[in-house]
């Protein structure tokens, strides 16, 4: 019994990259025009961190499949004059990893339905300098980068569906469904501000499995 158990995990274990595509829509623009931007470039709203095409590796035993990725922006500047010489650099980290659940055994020729759960978090890094500034100007310098740091840091996580096509050569085409959520909160001398930000997304769904 034991035996069967383990050749049928076998039969359906291996690994798979998959590539997911969200179209820009009308809320996208909506979000850019009422200026909800951080003003950092790199935070998870500003759409650099977060592009349209991502893509993920895994691995699946039976019906659970486990899987990661992970982006990174950085945006930097340095300016030199005659009489000083400045910097500023602004970093995101965005790792995530996801849960699914087959509801069926993952096998080629059929349609899949899968539950997932996902989790992220949007890890920052922000210094600036300049060599001239005094005391108290580097103070207050300093104090940008860490509500600008504040502003890029993150956490949130997804809950949804999923439903796949696999041909027996390994290639995958589906879908994904989810509705997600992300929340941050930075301070400064005088508030505290906490934001976040509950919306569905639905991608595209390219997989290759090995």
């Amino acid at each position: 019994m034991w035996a069967l158990i383990a050749a049928a995990t076998a039969a359906h274990a291996g690994a798979f990259v998959e590539v997911d595509y969200a179209p820009m829509g009308r809320g996208d623009l909506s979000w850019n025009e009422s200026g909800q931007q951080s003003g950092t470039l790199v935070a998870e709203g500003d759409g650099i961190v977060v592009p349209p095409l991502r893509s993920s590796i895994g691995w699946v035993s039976g019906r659970w499949g486990f899987s990661g990725g992970g982006t990174v922006a950085r945006v930097a500047s340095f300016t030199t004059t005659s009489a000083t010489k400045s910097s500023a650099t602004r970093t995101a980290i965005r790792p995530t990893v996801m849960v699914r659940r087959w509801l069926m055994d993952p096998e080629v020729g059929r349609p899949l339905i899968a539950v997932h759960a996902r989790l992220h978090v949007v890890l920052p890094g922000a210094a600036s300098s300049e060599d001239a500034a005094t005391a108290g100007e580097q103070e207050a310098i300093d104090q940008q980068a860490e509500e600008d740091a504040g502003r890029i840091r993150s956490a949130g996580g997804a809950l949804g569906f999923s439903a796949l096509h696999r041909w027996s050569n390994g290639i995958g085409l589906g879908f994904k469904s989810s509705l997600q959520y992300s929340r941050s909160a930075w301070t400064n001398s005088q508030t505290v501000t906490v934001s976040s930000l509950l919306q569905p997304e639905t991608t595209l769904t390219v997989s290759f499995w090995f």
